[in-house]
């Protein structure tokens, strides 16, 4: 057995053998396949799958765990990955497979995920005093988010509370050298004369037949005034209860990571004259300073911007602005809290539904990648309340609520709100948790389309839940939309959810402009869908729709041919097919004779 024909021939045997369900014969086939194929990371897959049909899973775990390192070694990232998810599905103490996983993700450009697993590494490691293990994973961590000195910081503090004073000085020393480099870079960009405006202001000689006009506008501060009264009986939190959404603990993480305004006033007007104005302007002025700084790859700076733009637009009730700011935000850190929150406030506010359910939807999504799974089923949850038939909530919504998996954000912060046993280990408790923080915030969003062939992974490996997740992030790309919807369409299928994957195909057939033959995936499992539901007609119309974007699939006409033929003959049984009879010449009407008519079969 030395080629890819052998290798065929032992996988069709071992599915023979499955099939008639002498599973210990296909074992010790895989067994000695894997012997000759030891690079073959697909027969341990196998061989563990048919481990776990038997109940015994201490060995299907171990066979998994050596075809993770084969699938890595091979550089089939995504492969490994969905290995190494069927090995935590199974038993979730195997540390080591953390740190696998976060190196993996790493391979392929998933910060967000490498961060999540490499953080969840590293506190195991805390846990089981390997202290050594766990701060050098935090070193990693904090390569992922490059010239972040607030992480250096916080990385810099737990060193030195584990008395590495020295490392801990050469981070900070780091730290402060960004810091400054980054202080120098914002001084350059912030305007400084704010205070020469004035002096141009008087020197046209035409401005003081103007002067009078504001004798009309003193109300104008007045009103201002009131209006600034009068928001904190607006502000969303009387409107939209956090605790609805969430646990308690999440709430409080929302509320923490959720800037007062009191706190986030950064302008406060002093002249009596023009406030909207003035205010307008300083907001358009600091998100056109983010933009500056997003061109120069100062990311951090940039989102402090648009943080405070986004701010001072909500005191004023700029709402499109709010919402503008906010999505900025969301989109440079896909897993932020903060934005989506406000978003959810503003929709809540201007009692707009449809933004509401999308802002949600974000933040359920965003909770969901930092594997806080409870919380982000209790808001799909609550999606499904404001909109019954939403199809991203019912596909995310599990039949069976599951624990939280990985990361427990109740116990990252119980902590804080409840107090640790000793000041020391509070404080070590506190400074991990900020670095869990600020790292999630610190970081962008990888590739799209590695989400995309990872989702592929997980189908292939029967993981449909985590492959729906990964093509729902990798339909944020315009380019990869239809295409992951298609993918959750066929995962729905094999879940046998059809009726849900009708409403996702049918969504997929709207998404406008892309190239004909992309939405032949989308006919064809349409097709395929209703085949199943024995509803021969449109099984039949979306087949045809298929074979009309792409005429070359004999199988295809084959199918369509088949089930004309069942559907005549279903018709025929219920007495609605009607032989076609003769056209009956008419000897008065001329030389001209009556049209034939079309019989039902031929018209469909």
């Amino acid at each position: 057995m030395n080629n890819m024909a052998d290798l065929a021939t032992i996988k069709r045997t071992v599915a023979e053998l499955e099939a008639r369900g002498d599973i210990n014969k296909a074992i010790s086939e895989l067994q000695e396949a894997i012997k000759e194929f030891p690079k073959e990371g697909s027969l341990f897959n196998k061989l563990g799958d048919l481990y776990m049909k038997l109940g015994r899973q201490k060995e299907a775990v171990e066979v998994y765990e050596k075809g993770v390192y084969v699938l890595k070694e091979e550089t089939y990232f995504p492969n490994a990955i969905a290995l190494c998810k069927k090995i935590l599905r199974i038993d979730k103490d195997r540390t080591e497979i953390y740190g696998v996983l976060g190196e993996l993700h790493r391979e392929i450009g998933q910060l967000v995920e490498a961060a999540n697993y490499l953080l969840e590494y590293a506190e195991r490691k805390m846990k089981s005093n390997e202290i050594d293990t766990a701060l050098k994973t935090y070193e990693t961590i904090k390569n992922l988010v490059p010239n972040n000195y607030k992480i250096l910081q916080t990385i810099s503090a737990i060193y030195e509370k584990f008395g590495k004073k020295e490392e801990s000085a050469g981070i900070k020393r780091e730290a402060e050298i960004i810091e400054a480099k980054q202080k120098e870079l914002k001084e350059s960009l912030i305007v400084k004369p704010p205070q020469e405006i004035p002096k141009e202001v008087p020197v046209p000689e035409s401005v003081p037949e103007k002067v009078p006009v504001p004798e009309s506008l003193p109300e104008a501060p007045v009103v201002e005034e009131k209006v600034e009264e009068e928001k904190p009986e607006e502000k969303p939190g009387a409107n939209l209860s956090i605790d609805d959404l969430v646990s308690p603990e999440v709430a409080e993480l929302l509320k923490t990571e959720t800037p007062s305004f009191k706190e986030t006033e950064v302008i406060e007007t002093p002249q009596e004259v023009e406030i909207s104005r003035k205010e307008i302007s300083e907001i358009d002025r600091t998100r056109e300073l983010g933009e500056v700084y997003l061109n120069l790859g100062e990311e951090e700076e940039a989102i402090n911007c648009f943080r405070n733009a986004a701010t001072m637009a909500y005191k004023e009730k700029n709402y499109e602005q709010a919402i503008y700011l906010n999505k900025r935000v969301a989109e440079l850190r896909p897993l932020d809290l903060k934005s989506r929150q406000y978003l959810v406030e503003i929709a809540k506010l201007m009692g707009d539904k449809k933004m509401q359910v999308e802002a949600l939807l974000e933040l359920a999504q965003a909770l969901n990648r930092r594997e806080a799974k409870t919380e982000a089923q209790s808001i799909f949850r609550k999606v499904l309340e404001i909109d019954p038939n939403n199809v991203t909530a019912l596909k995310m919504v599990e039949e069976v609520i599951k624990p939280q998996e990985f990361i427990d954000l109740g116990a990252i912060l119980k902590t804080e709100i409840e107090g640790g046993k000793t000041e020391g280990l509070m404080s070590i408790d506190k400074l991990i948790s900020e670095f869990r923080k600020e790292v999630f915030e610190s970081i962008g969003e990888g590739d799209y389309r590695s989400h995309y062939d990872l989702g592929v992974a997980y189908k292939g490996m029967g993981l449909y839940q985590e492959a729906i997740e990964e093509f729902e992030i990798a339909s944020k790309d315009e380019n990869l939309k239809l295409k992951a919807c298609e993918m959750i369409g066929s995962c729905l299928i094999d879940k046998g959810r059809l009726e849900e994957a009708i409403k996702v195909l049918t969504q997929g057939l709207a998404i406008p402009n892309r190239p004909p033959a992309e939405y032949f995936g989308i006919h064809f499992l349409l097709g395929n869908i209703y085949e199943r539901q024995n509803n021969l007609s449109m099984a039949i119309k979306s087949y045809m729709n298929a074979a009309n974007i792409d005429k070359t699939v004999p199988e295809l006409a084959k199918k369509i041919a088949e089930l004309k033929e069942k559907l005549t003959e279903e018709l025929k049984r219920r007495g609605k097919v009607v032989p076609p009879q003769k056209p009956v010449e008419e000897k008065t009407a001329g030389p001209e004779k009556a049209p034939q008519k079309k019989s039902k079969v031929t018209y469909l």
